[in-house]
């Protein structure tokens, strides 16, 4: 196993990454769990290495290199990836995207035609606190949402609110180590569809009491109870 596949084996690259709207967006390219991607923003630039290539989208688009993958060198804390066209260095070092404010396990430093651009790449890595972050409910029970239906779940000063697909609810929330326990949550009375009332039931069940938290590798939360329920949200940046 070369050094590359080693790198893409210790980050567990399974990234996605907010840009500039004018780049391709992540589920476009993220197709294998064999790609390393990093990018970064002013000017937007994505670069994509699949231990075969190394692929770089500049300057919203308009620079465009692609070159054979070199063999990768350790350098300090990280790795270095040297071509005659282009430079990237790859830092294991924590990296917070700014414009979505999401971290990331990897600094990225791309050299391209003399120019030095810094960006984030390699694994999602959770929010450093739920305070102040935003989700979107992915799964309940391994089962996807209704689709076309609205719902969010906002952490914000110590409370929670949001929408499970049909009423808007709110309450209080604390956190002690991976346990986050709800207070007493409040919610509209409209009436839905069955299923979206089915749905919102389920969420505000699952939120009557003590749950404990866990990240996936791609930076989505899970909540579960102590009977096995479990609820899989995306952070909205």
């Amino acid at each position: 196993m070369n050094i590359w596949r080693s790198l893409l084996m210790s980050t567990l690259a399974l990234p996605f990454l907010a840009a500039c709207q004018t780049l391709p967006s992540a589920d476009e390219i993220l197709n294998s769990d064999q790609l390393y991607v990093a990018r970064g923003n002013e000017p937007g630039w994505i670069l994509k290495m699949d231990g075969q290539t190394i692929d770089y989208l500049g300057n919203y688009g308009e620079t465009k290199i692609k070159v054979p993958a070199p063999q990768g060198h350790p350098s300090f804390n990280g790795m270095r990836y040297v071509t005659d066209r282009l430079t990237v260095d790859v830092t294991y070092a924590s990296c917070a995207d700014g414009m979505s404010g999401k971290r990331f396990a990897d600094t990225v430093t791309v050299l391209a035609y003399g120019m030095e651009y810094k960006g984030c790449g390699g694994r999602t890595l959770p929010p450093e606190s739920l305070n102040d972050t935003s989700w979107t409910i992915l799964l309940m029970d391994q089962l996807p949402v209704i689709g076309g239906v609205n719902n969010e779940v906002r952490f914000a000063d110590g409370k929670v609110s949001g929408t499970a697909g049909c009423n808007r609810f709110n309450g209080s929330y604390s956190v002690a180590g991976n346990v986050l326990t709800f207070g007493a949550v409040a919610s509209t009375k409209m009436i839905c569809s069955e299923k979206q009332m089915a749905q919102e039931a389920k969420f505000l069940s699952l939120i009557s009491g003590p749950v404990t938290t866990r990240y996936t590798i791609n930076g989505n939360l899970i909540l579960a109870d102590d009977k096995g329920n479990r609820i899989t949200l995306q952070q909205v940046v």
